[in-house]
């Protein structure tokens, strides 16, 4: 129960963060995002990692797990942070959305091949329904009414690139379930703490290039505090889901955090209203990806089936 709890609130609050970065972006760049919200991690993860009360979980971990921890930090909140940003400012955080729910199918498929997980008849429909929605999304937005008088998309780029956030998002639950290891909520801050800690290396380490470090101090003042605030909610987000999946398996907690992209929608409606696609496909394809994360986490197990239908209904592989 506590695992689910703490998963929603990271639906929550990464929804604010996408938001948030999305009102960056409309006069900053992903670049500038990713600089200054990574390094707001280290403190944020062990702040929390203290109030836990347990700073030992750094000597307990071994290095395998360490490891991990740093290559997640890198895929994740390097090279998938960059991304997501780059599809933010291309098409904005609704057109995204659908395609970042493929972050899903990818945990899925890993979970079945790395952690013994099965594939069933309706984790196949799930998957159909949420690849579903970005084909929708998009079939309207050439509509004026459904276009903003202040944004145009560029679906290509930001097709692209939220495919890539999807891939990097998906590897983390579980590459995070397996260094966690079962060590509970403060081996899974400590790990937190490291992940952020190899991003924020990485991040310095490409700010020697002189292009991306004029493009960092380009920076505006309201797109700096809009990226600062955007990097201390996505931590905060990343604690409750670094939290969720010590305690609770990748089946449950990846399908409730994908509520994000419900939230998402009104809170971009509140904050971006002139910076977002809004419209019924817009809404439609949500509510399909959405639709196929219940169907995906959906369990028939104990339930009774008619006798034509269970064994269609009770396949699975392997």
């Amino acid at each position: 129960m506590l695992g689910s709890l703490l998963a929603l609130l990271s639906a929550a609050t990464f929804a604010v963060t996408n938001a948030a970065v999305r009102r960056g972006v409309i006069a900053g760049s992903p670049v500038q995002a990713t600089s200054i919200s990574i390094p707001a991690g280290v403190p944020t993860f062990f702040v929390a990692l203290l109030l836990v009360g347990n700073l030992h979980a750094f000597s307990e971990l071994p290095p395998v797990p360490v490891i991990v921890f740093a290559l997640t930090g890198i895929s994740h909140f390097v090279i998938g942070r960059y991304a997501n940003y780059r599809a933010i400012g291309a098409i904005g955080t609704n057109l995204a959305g659908p395609v970042l729910q493929f972050n899903l199918v990818v945990s899925l498929v890993l979970a079945v091949l790395l952690l013994g997980e099965t594939l069933t008849t309706l984790r196949i429909l799930g998957i159909l329904l949420i690849v579903a929605g970005p084909v929708v999304a998009p079939r309207g937005s050439k509509r004026p009414a459904a276009m903003s008088r202040h944004f145009t998309p560029k679906m290509a780029e930001g097709y692209l690139f939220a495919a890539l956030a999807a891939l990097c998002y998906g590897l983390s639950p579980v590459l995070l379930r397996y260094a966690g290891g079962g060590r509970g909520l403060s081996g899974g801050l400590a790990g937190g703490v490291i992940s952020s800690a190899s991003a924020s290396v990485v991040v310095l380490l490409m700010l020697a290039a002189p292009g991306l470090w004029r493009d960092l101090r380009g920076v505006n003042q309201v797109s700096a505090k809009w990226f600062l605030f955007s990097g201390v909610m996505v931590y905060v987000s990343q604690i409750f889901y670094y939290m969720a999946i010590a305690l609770a398996p990748v089946s449950i907690v990846a399908p409730i955090t994908a509520l994000s992209n419900v939230f998402r929608i009104h809170v971009a409606r509140w904050l971006n209203p002139d910076h977002e696609i809004f419209g019924s496909h817009v809404v439609l394809a949500t509510g399909l990806s959405f639709l196929g994360v219940i169907v995906l986490s959906a369990s028939i197990e104990g339930v009774p089936l008619p006798a034509a239908w269970a064994p269609f209904l009770r396949w699975h592989w392997p």
